[in-house]
């Protein structure tokens, strides 16, 4: 579910809006959207919320322990780009990874793309919101995306002319954009939570 505005913003005025603004939202259409994971009677902290952000925490991790050793980008949580073929929808991935160096020049980082994205599936998103998406970030030169889904402990990752559904007992990997990374779905989602009532 999606908090949105009534007025329309170009990516520029956006852009220019003040941190705590637009901080947790996307724009979509020229609307600004306050991404929501969970149903109006869920806010605030509970397991599905755990979930979710044990999942991304977990997930960035298992890239990290990858990527960082070898130098081979950044892996980002929960940052904004630009995507969409013409670069005029912001959208903010759970998890992220940028191959090679990130760029110092302010003009340079807004040019980036994610080469991997990474959304965590929550209750609230549909199927036409997340292959929007998905749609979006290979327009704008993502290589893969991955919808991961916390409940079901599987994966489905899309490219260019493709995609893969992983599940536990299967090992993921990602070879055009993390050549040698392969690693067992269970260890991009968190152990059962143990919490009490």
């Amino acid at each position: 579910m999606v908090v949105a505005t009534e007025k329309t913003y170009t990516v520029a005025e956006f852009l220019a809006l003040p941190d705590d603004e637009v901080r947790g939202c996307e724009l979509l259409n020229g609307r600004i959207i306050k991404k929501r994971y969970w149903r109006d009677t869920e806010y605030g902290m509970n397991p599905r919320s755990l979930n979710h952000s044990r999942t991304m925490r977990v997930t960035a991790s298992a890239l990290d322990d990858f990527v960082e050793p070898l130098g081979l980008g950044e892996v980002l949580i929960t940052p904004s780009f630009l995507v969409g073929a013409d670069r005029d929808q912001s959208r903010k991935p759970d998890v992220a990874f940028v191959a090679g160096p990130m760029p110092t020049d302010p003009e340079a980082i807004l040019a980036l793309v994610p080469t991997l994205a990474i959304e965590v599936i929550s209750p609230n998103n549909t199927a036409e919101e997340m292959e929007a998406k998905v749609a979006e970030y290979l327009a704008a030169g993502t290589q893969m995306v991955w919808l991961t889904f916390p409940e079901s402990r599987m994966v489905i990752a899309f490219w260019d002319d493709g995609g893969a559904v992983f599940k536990a007992g299967d090992t993921i990997t990602a070879e055009t954009v993390l050549p040698g990374f392969a690693c067992p779905v269970t260890d991009l989602f968190p152990r059962p939570a143990n919490l009490t009532r």
